[in-house]
């Protein structure tokens, strides 16, 4: 009898180091999501098709996952600061697709400047503008016109065109609209010496920062929310940029509040729908050279004659 409960004792312990030696040699391959019993209640929250910009997302490790599911998990609180995210999504989203489409890239790259910025005007630490996050120097060289007047990297539409000219420039370098995601967070220099280095030719096989290595499943995470909202029980509204008026100015204005004032506003509401205006003053440098400032129509125009009104 002992002799049988010894060799049972004996027999379950090999099994337990067979099994423990097993899970050690596989937990280098590639991550297996309905293999993590942990996360299984979240499974139907990956998305049934992972493509970005007509490339296939791979998911080959719990860190891709994490990084996928953590943005979601951001942008699906209900509260109040998601709420003006997807009503700002709503505004932006078809506004920049139309300005992708006019450079021919694909159309989820509007889901970048929902990843950078939330469409806020915000800076970040490292003096980041706008809603694409344009550093001073990366701006200028894209053609926007950064001085003590005038940021342009804070006006949405400019800075859309010259983030479209940096995504033209990375895929003509790397050939990849994943590779150019992954640029457009680490840089076109970043990513070829990283390339270089490790000698790799893919983004997912590259060992990077954590946050360039995350930044194409935040891309994913947010594009499956607003594509598919009611599969994480959010709704969406079918918010519309407001319509403006467009004034071009072709001659210096020694006074923006005396020009708010002309044109039946104030300085405050000036700044406002144009907050790239930095002074008080707006000088045309260049002969021949014009800005356009935006204004909210006046209340006595009716919304059925707008034929004559620009609304970007």
């Amino acid at each position: 009898m002992k002799k049988r409960f010894r060799i049972l004792f004996f027999s379950t312990i090999t099994l337990l180091l067979l099994f423990v030696l097993f899970t050690t040699i596989q937990k280098d391959k590639y991550f297996v999501l309905h293999k993590e019993y942990r996360h299984q209640t979240f499974n139907d929250k990956i998305p049934l098709n992972n493509i970005f910009a007509n490339e296939t997302v791979h998911f080959k490790s719990k860190e891709a996952y994490n990084a996928f599911y953590k943005e979601l998990k951001n942008n699906t609180q209900k509260n109040k600061s998601t709420t003006l995210l997807l009503k700002d999504a709503m505004i932006w989203l078809p506004v920049i697709e139309k300005i992708l489409i006019q450079y021919k890239i694909p159309t989820d790259f509007k889901y970048v400047a929902m990843v950078e910025s939330n469409f806020k005007n915000v800076v970040s630490s490292k003096d980041a503008v706008g809603y694409w996050q344009l550093k001073e120097a990366t701006a200028r060289e894209l053609g926007l016109e950064v001085n003590e007047e005038v940021d342009q990297r804070s006006d949405p539409i400019k800075s859309t065109h010259a983030a479209c000219k940096f995504f033209k420039q990375a895929h003509k370098q790397f050939g990849s609209w994943t590779m150019t995601a992954a640029a457009y967070n680490r840089g076109m220099g970043g990513i070829q010496r990283a390339l270089q280095k490790q000698g790799k030719e893919e983004y997912y096989d590259l060992e990077l920062n954590s946050e360039t290595a995350r930044y194409l499943y935040k891309l994913l995470a947010v594009k499956d929310l607003v594509e598919h909202p009611s599969k994480y029980g959010v709704k969406l509204y079918n918010w519309k940029r407001e319509p403006v008026r467009i004034i071009k100015v072709t001659n210096t204005i020694n006074d923006l509040e005396a020009f708010a004032r002309s044109n039946g506003t104030n300085l405050f509401v000036l700044n406002l729908y144009n907050p790239w205006l930095l002074k008080k003053t707006l000088t045309i440098k260049t002969p021949g050279a014009s800005y356009t400032i935006e204004l909210p129509l006046p209340k006595s125009i009716k919304k059925d004659s707008l034929t004559t009104i620009s609304s970007k």
